[in-house]
């Protein structure tokens, strides 16, 4: 029963964060990405299934929220991601911070392409970015990323510890 509530929460969230940026700066709302933020950590933390299932529930409130004609692009990009990210997880030692800011790079990356191609497929027309505005976008998601998940974990080992 946590599990789900704190994805839930985090996926809100992620929500109130996108939202808040693109009041305020609408130009840069395209660069940080809080929903493959949520999914990455759920992937990481949870395996495959929770990346998977993280990356459908934010993928489809990104879609609802920020979508555009295709609802579920995002979710479909999404649910890719995380499965992918968990298995990696699954796999390999990725608690470092080290190992979790290159995750991260590669997950922005690989989001930002498989849904320029899947809108390709779809014909529907995407925002495209540039090379240096993907490469900005995966450092922020990243840097902000492995400080937002140390912070995480470490709640989380307080927690252990009283219980």
């Amino acid at each position: 029963m946590r599990i789900p509530f704190w994805t839930a929460a985090a996926i809100l969230v992620a929500l109130l964060v996108q939202s808040a940026v693109s009041q305020a700066a609408p130009g840069y709302a395209r660069i940080l990405d809080p929903f493959l933020l949520v999914l990455v950590y759920c992937g990481l933390s949870g395996g495959e299934t929770h990346g998977m299932l993280a990356g459908a529930a934010a993928g489809w409130v990104q879609d609802v929220h920020f979508g555009g004609t295709v609802m579920g692009l995002s979710g479909l990009t999404k649910i890719l991601v995380g499965f992918a990210v968990g298995v990696g997880a699954a796999r390999f030692l990725l608690a470092g911070p080290g190992a979790r800011l290159l995750v991260l790079l590669v997950a922005t990356v690989v989001d930002a392409v498989l849904f320029e191609q899947l809108a390709a497929i779809f014909d529907v027309r995407a925002y495209e970015l540039s090379t240096g505005g993907l490469a900005t976008r995966a450092t922020l998601n990243a840097v902000i990323g492995v400080l937002l998940f140390e912070v995480v974990d470490r709640r989380r080992r307080r927690r252990e510890l009283r219980s």
